[in-house]
C-alpha cells in the first residue's frame, strides 16, 4: 500500500467532509453582519418603492404536490417573480415536494425569498413524513435544556434541508390560569424561569443550525380572553403590573434569547396602553412603545394573519396593513389580497400617511437577515439531500425520548406498578369528544397489538347509551381499567369539558374499582379537575395538529403499563391546590 503524507490525507478528508455536507446546512451558516449590511445596502438602493414594499409582504401557500399548469402554481411564481414579495409561508406538503416548489419559487424571483413555516410540534406539523415532536409543555414537563436544544437543532436541519429560513415559533404565551388553558400545551406552562431557560435553548438550537425564530403571540395569549366589545378579538383583562409579571416577562426572555422576529397578536391590553381598545397588530402603543421601547426588541416584527373576517371587518382588508405599518410592524402577514396591499401602502407613502424611509428601515431588516443566511450567495437548496436529512432515525428518537421524558404521574393511589397479571383482565375505555377524532382508533390498535385479549369500548358523542350498561358490567369483570382521555379543553371555556352522561359512568366505574382504574390524558392535564378520585392519573403532552405529537405517547404509555418506563415529567401548569406546578411521581 502506498504511503500517503498524514497533510495529503487531512486535505482530503476535509474535502470529502465538505462535499458531503448539503449545501446551507454548515453548523456556523450566518455571515458576518458587516457583509450582510453592504449587500442589503446596494439592494436597497436599487428597488423602487412597489418593490421595496413589496419585500415586507408574506402570503401563504400549500406545499402538497402540484402540477406545472395549476392556476395556483402560475399565481404563486408571478407573486415571487413579477410582484416579488419578500416572504411566503408554507403549510402541508411532503419533503420532496415542498423543496422542489421552494426552488421552484427561489429560481423565479429576482431577490431571495425568505420561506418560512410554522413549527410548533417541529417540521412533521407541517410536513408529512418530517419528524414531529411533542408540544411545548412536553419540554418543560421533562424539565430539560439540552433536550431542547438537540430538538430544536434537529428541526432546524430539517427545515433548512427543505429550504426554510424561518419558523414561526417559539410559543412564549404563559399558562397562569388553570380556568384558562386557552393555549393548552402550545404553552410552555406557568414556570416563568423554566419557560426562560428553555426559550433560550429553543433559539439556540434554531439558530446554530441556521433558522431563524420568532417569538409569539405578542402581547400573550396564554391568559387573554375573549372581547365582548369585539367579537373574534380577545383582551387581556389584568393589571398592569400582573401583564409585566406574566406576560411582558415572557417575551423578555424571547427578546434577551435573540429571536430574529416577533409576531403580534389580536390582543388588546387596556391596562398597559393607556385604555386603548385596539389590538397590538395595530396599536403603536404596544407593537412600538412596549415591544421596542421597554422590552428592548429591535429585531423584525411581524403580524399575525391578516386575513381573519372579524380583523377585515373592523379595519378593512388594505386598511388594517396601513396601520399595523404605521403602529410599529416591518412585515405584513397573509393579508387578504397581497396585490392589494402593496398598492395601498404605495398610496399611504405617496399621501404622506407613512414615509418611505420607514419602508427603507424595515425593507433593510428582512434583506439583512436574508444575506445573513448567505440566501444571496446560495438560495437553492439539494433535492437529492432531502431524504437523508428529514424524518430520520435520529430525529425520531429525540422526540420519542421527548414523549418518554416528559409523560407525567400526576396521581398513583397504588396502582404502579401494575401486579402481575393485571392485564390479562383488562377493560380499555376510550373517550373522545370529537365524533370524528382519529386518535382513539389509533390508540386502540396500539394497546390491542401490546395486550392481546384487551376489550375495548368507545364513549363518543351521539353514541346509544344502551350500551352503557354493558361497559360498566365489563368495568365490573376486569381487574385493571384503562382510561384513554381524548377531551380537548374548550379554548375559552371548561378546561375540562367532559360530557355529562359520559362523566357519570366513569365517576360510577372509578368508584366500584377502587385501586384498578389508571387514566391517561392525552394532551389535558386539567381533566383530573373532574375525575379526581381516579385511582392514577397519567398525561403526555400532545393534543394533534397545531397541539403537538399525540400518537407518540401511546408507546410511552405502553412501556409505562409494561413498567420499561419510569415516569419523570413534572406538571408544567397548576390544576389546583392539591396539584400545584412541580407535581410528578414516580416508581
Amino acid at each position: 500500500m502506498r504511503f500517503i503524507p498524514i497533510h495529503v490525507r487531512i486535505s482530503i478528508l476535509i474535502l470529502a467532509i465538505t462535499f458531503f455536507i448539503p449545501q446551507g446546512l454548515s453548523a456556523q451558516p450566518f455571515i458576518p453582519e458587516s457583509e450582510a449590511k453592504e449587500w442589503a445596502e446596494r439592494i436597497l438602493s436599487d428597488l423602487t418603492l412597489e418593490k421595496k414594499i413589496a419585500q415586507i409582504i408574506c402570503t401563504d401557500i400549500a406545499g402538497d404536490y402540484i402540477t406545472a399548469s395549476d392556476p395556483a402554481l402560475e399565481r404563486w411564481t408571478q407573486l415571487a417573480g413579477d410582484i416579488g414579495v419578500g416572504g411566503f409561508v408554507v403549510y402541508g406538503g411532503t419533503p420532496r415536494d415542498v423543496a422542489h416548489l421552494l426552488n421552484h419559487l427561489q429560481k423565479a424571483a429576482d431577490l431571495p425569498i425568505l420561506m418560512s413555516v410554522d413549527f410548533e410540534g417541529g417540521p412533521g406539523q407541517q410536513v408529512a413524513g418530517a419528524t414531529e415532536f411533542p408540544a411545548n409543555m412536553a419540554f418543560a414537563a421533562a424539565g430539560s435544556e439540552s433536550l431542547m436544544f438537540k430538538a430544536a437543532s434537529a428541526a432546524a436541519v430539517e427545515g433548512r434541508a427543505m429550504g426554510f429560513h424561518l419558523t414561526y415559533t417559539p410559543v412564549v404565551d404563559v399558562s397562569v390560569s388553570p380556568d384558562n388553558p386557552a393555549e393548552s400545551v402550545r404553552s410552555f406552562g406557568g414556570d416563568l424561569e423554566l419557560l426562560g431557560k428553555l426559550v433560550n435553548a429553543y433559539v439556540r438550537g434554531y439558530t446554530e443550525n441556521g433558522m431563524l425564530t420568532t417569538a409569539k403571540h405578542f402581547p400573550g395569549r396564554g391568559d387573554a380572553d375573549l372581547d365582548e366589545a369585539f367579537p373574534g378579538f380577545r383582551i387581556i383583562d389584568k393589571t398592569a403590573d400582573r401583564v409585566a409579571a406574566e406576560e411582558f416577562r415572557a417575551f423578555k426572555y424571547a427578546v434577551n434569547a435573540g429571536v430574529a422576529f416577533v409576531m403580534s397578536e389580536h390582543i388588546a391590553v387596556p391596562s398597559v396602553s393607556e385604555g386603548s381598545d385596539l389590538p397590538a397588530s395595530v396599536e403603536g402603543k404596544l407593537a412600538t412603545g412596549w415591544l421596542r421601547g421597554k422590552l428592548g426588541f429591535s429585531g423584525i416584527l411581524t403580524t399575525d394573519d391578516l386575513w381573519y373576517d372579524h380583523v377585515v371587518d373592523r379595519f378593512g382588508p388594505v386598511e388594517v396593513a396601513v396601520r399595523s405599518f404605521q403602529a410599529g410592524h416591518d412585515i405584513i402577514l397573509k393579508p387578504k389580497d397581497p396585490v392589494a396591499v402593496i398598492e395601498g401602502l404605495v398610496e399611504a407613502v405617496r399621501s404622506g400617511r407613512i414615509a418611505e424611509s420607514r419602508i427603507d428601515r424595515s425593507v433593510k431588516k428582512l434583506l439583512i437577515q436574508k444575506a445573513r443566511l448567505n440566501l444571496h450567495n446560495h438560495r437553492l437548496v439539494d433535492e437529492n439531500h432531502v431524504n437523508a436529512l428529514v424524518g430520520t432515525r435520529a430525529h425520531l428518537e429525540i422526540a420519542q425520548e421527548v414523549a418518554d421524558r416528559s409523560l407525567t404521574l400526576i396521581k398513583n393511589d397504588g396502582v404502579l406498578p401494575l401486579q402481575t397479571g393485571s392485564l390479562e383482565n383488562a377493560v380499555h375505555l376510550c373517550i373522545q369528544k370529537l365524533y370524528d377524532d382519529p386518535s382513539p382508533s389509533l390508540c386502540t390498535a396500539k394497546l390491542a397489538s401490546a395486550f392481546p385479549g384487551l376489550k375495548t369500548f368507545y364513549l363518543r358523542p351521539g353514541r346509544d347509551p344502551s350500551g352503557d350498561n354493558a361497559v360498566r358490567s365489563a368495568a365490573a369483570s376486569a381487574d385493571l381499567v384503562i382510561l384513554s382521555l381524548f377531551i380537548q379543553r374548550d379554548r375559552h371555556g371548561d378546561p375540562a369539558p367532559f360530557r355529562d352522561e359520559d362523566l357519570k359512568i366513569l365517576k360510577a366505574i372509578i368508584a366500584e374499582k377502587p385501586g384498578s382504574v389508571i387514566a391517561m390524558s392525552y394532551g389535558n392535564p386539567y381533566l383530573l379537575q373532574k375525575i379526581g378520585d381516579v385511582s392514577a392519573f397519567c398525561v403526555g403532552y400532545g393534543e394533534r395538529g397545531w397541539y403537538g405529537n399525540q400518537e407518540i405517547y401511546f408507546s410511552s404509555f405502553i412501556r409505562l403499563l409494561r413498567g420499561d418506563l419510569s415516569p419523570e415529567g413534572k406538571l408544567p401548569v397548576r390544576l389546583n391546590d392539591d396539584y400545584p406546578i412541580g407535581t410528578g411521581l414516580t416508581f
